[in-house]
């Protein structure tokens, strides 16, 4: 009797470990790092903005203001499509990490590779532009994407919170 309670006991300790363990998973960080270039770092002043235009082209006073302008139109949306991605990055986590049956490991760590991959692939096809273009188009790029994998978060985030 004595080998048969001393099994009973190591097994459920063992159960016991092994939800603990479960259990006890990071949860992911609440700001998603996607590891794109000047991520989080875009500037969209109005002293940023001439400062890029003047810095690219030669332009009359009134041309650079436009430019800037321009530019800071693309890169405004670049900030709020990449703000947009975190609240909704927030929001899949934690209707993800609700369930434990499901791996939000792996859901989450897919996240930035799908922005990177996006990115990779609208830049593919660009001819890139020249002058303040250049700023632009990249910033519409990432916008549009960021954008597009926010949506796709919002809609996962919905279809998890529905279970």
């Amino acid at each position: 009797m004595r080998p048969v309670t001393t099994f009973t006991i190591a097994a459920l300790l063992s159960l016991i470990a092994a939800g603990l363990a479960f259990g006890e998973r990071a949860t992911p960080p609440e700001t998603l790092v996607v590891g794109y270039e000047n991520e989080g770092k875009i500037d969209a002043s109005r002293e940023a903005c001439v400062a890029h235009v003047k810095e690219v082209t030669e332009w009359s006073e009134a041309e650079t203001q436009r430019g800037a302008r321009e530019v800071c139109v693309a890169r405004r949306k670049h900030i709020d499509a990449y703000a947009a991605l975190q609240a909704s990055h927030r929001a899949f986590i934690r209707a993800l990490t609700f369930d434990r049956r499901l791996d939000w490991d792996e859901g989450v760590s897919t996240v930035p590779t799908l922005v990177k991959t996006c990115i990779s692939h609208k830049s593919s096809l660009t001819t890139g532009g020249h002058n303040i273009r250049i700023d632009i188009i990249n910033n519409e790029i990432t916008a549009s994407c960021l954008t597009l994998i926010s949506n796709l978060l919002r809609e996962e985030t919905r279809q998890l919170t529905r279970r």
